[in-house]
């Protein structure tokens, strides 16, 4: 996505996200851009929705001096974003090069450009920017007369790594992207257990399973594991495995592929559906799973105990059976890319930082980042992965991972509420059952102490209680059967939860 419509994006996305829409000032603040050019935007934004929603059900509106995004109720707001995103990045020539070459194989650069309808110097422009994006996993995109089949040249196990990333953040189930491919592809049943996953990483796998498909039966590309790879994927597949339908083993033993080749095959497919969607195994497979790896010995998974023993020491946490196998779990997936994919290969995960234009810090993660990711690097640095970075995108994700770990094994304290209600005996009771109901009883005391009390919630003017600097702990609360009285205190108690968790 080019610089001008990756702005228009992230217009639409701030005026669907603001609730009262934005003015033009604000829009120039936001992208720091001339309010000329504001105008330019909202105006193509504004054309282009009329171009992909029909009957105006997405329209860009001015109401009042600001600018909103109305969205039929027909439509969510997901598909709208999504859609919106897929069409920013289809229009771009880099998109057209490499989905080009995805399904044919060109002799020459020239029958590439004509094939895009592009130049031939911007066709050279787009492969040399490709390349240079390919090349941390040893891909290329030539044109030499080594093979019949692509043109993209390299390791094919980092290409189906690069290939399941790049459809599923591209497209995102919003359009079918393998026009090329037999339809049966996608009509197989899944390779893999899905019965935990809701209907989006369903089409996830569908995109994985004609990729891997095509690339084996049409390009005849196949994986090549080592050995020592394949004895930890098998850890997984002893105990949840994958396996292709008959009609697609049965088309690769036409084609004379080994039951070993198939065997990789399957095997790699699991691990790339685990690597990207959660929840392909149960807790209780987890947990199997986690066992047979830390029987097994293997240099990673016994890396991994002494990793997450180390950081439990470090950070003085306690983590609980299952946490330790959640953890384990996503870790040793982290340690598993870095030994079989490179330290200079960029982590293929879906960025979930803050907007582009948000210029605030997340305060949940960036207090405890440095620390985590100097522990991160320190632990992988001194022992395994020496040449690894501790700017680069493995030690960033590792952190988050250890994060979630580190949170995960907090005790976090309760919000104590105090609770008056003058109008009817029974008042106390209703406000106090539907709190609980609303946030669950992990998350919420209550108390009869006014010092113990972090927030107080009455319809009186508590005079002994109130002081200034105690202003923002104070909900008047009047009407309990208001709607909006009740949107109001669960805003205000969410926000001291909030507080109370950083």
């Amino acid at each position: 996505m080019k610089r001008i419509e990756r702005h228009q994006f992230e217009l639409l996305k701030q005026l669907i996200y603001s609730r009262h829409g934005l003015t033009a000032q604000e829009i120039q603040a936001h992208l720091n851009i001339s309010i000329h050019t504001v105008y330019r935007y909202q105006k193509q934004l504004s054309e282009d929705l009329m171009l992909l929603f029909e009957n105006q059900s997405v329209t860009l509106k001015k109401i009042d001096g600001c600018y909103t995004v109305s969205i039929d109720k027909s439509l969510d707001t997901s598909y709208v974003i999504d859609k919106m995103h897929l069409h920013y990045i289809k229009i771009s020539q880099q998109f057209s090069v490499l989905h080009a070459v995805m399904y044919r194989y060109y002799t020459s650069a020239e029958a590439l450009a004509q094939e895009v309808n592009l130049s031939l110097s911007h066709t050279y422009k787009n492969l040399k920017i490709s390349n240079e994006l390919l090349k941390p996993f040893d891909l290329a995109i030539d044109f030499s007369s080594k093979s019949a089949q692509t043109n993209f040249q390299g390791n094919e196990k980092n290409l189906r790594m690069v290939m399941f990333y790049s459809y599923w953040s591209i497209f995102k189930g919003i359009e079918w992207p393998f026009f090329r491919a037999p339809q049966v592809f996608c009509d197989l049943p899944i390779p893999v257990k899905h019965d935990l996953l809701p209907p989006s990483q369903k089409i996830r796998l569908l995109y994985y399973q004609s990729l891997t498909y095509w690339q084996t039966i049409y390009r005849k590309r196949f994986v090549s594991l080592s050995e020592e790879f394949l004895a930890y994927l098998d850890c997984f597949e002893v105990v949840s495995p994958t396996t292709f339908p008959p009609e697609i083993k049965e088309l690769l033993h036409k084609n004379h592929v080994s039951k070993k080749q198939i065997h990789e095959e399957e095997a790699y497919f699991g691990f790339l559906a685990r690597f990207y969607i959660a929840n392909i195994d149960s807790i209780e497979e987890k947990q199997q799973i986690v066992e047979r790896l830390t029987n097994s010995q293997l240099p990673i998974t016994t890396f991994t105990s002494n990793f997450l023993t180390s950081f439990s020491h470090e950070f003085s946490i306690v983590l609980t059976e299952e946490r330790y196998v959640s953890s384990y779990y996503h870790v040793i997936f982290n340690f598993l890319y870095i030994q079989f994919f490179g330290v200079n290969a960029p982590f293929t995960q879906l960025n979930d930082e803050l907007p582009l234009l948000d210029t605030t810090t997340d305060a949940l993660f960036e207090n405890y980042k440095e620390q985590l990711a100097q522990f991160a690097y320190d632990q992988l640095h001194t022992t395994i992965f020496p040449t690894i970075r501790k700017d680069s995108a493995l030690i960033e994700y590792l952190t988050k991972l250890l994060y979630l770990v580190l949170k995960n094994a907090t005790t976090h304290h309760k919000l104590n509420i105090l609770i008056q209600y003058s109008k009817t005996a029974y008042g106390y009771d209703l406000i106090k059952n539907n709190l609980c109901i609303i946030f669950g009883k992990d998350a919420l005391a209550f108390t009869f102490n006014e010092e113990e009390a972090d927030i107080i919630i009455s319809d009186a003017f508590e005079h002994e209680l109130y002081s200034a600097e105690c202003k923002s702990h104070f909900f008047y609360f009047e009407y309990p059967y208001s709607a909006h009285t009740w949107r109001e205190l669960i805003l205000f108690i969410s926000t001291h939860l909030y507080s109370n968790f950083l």
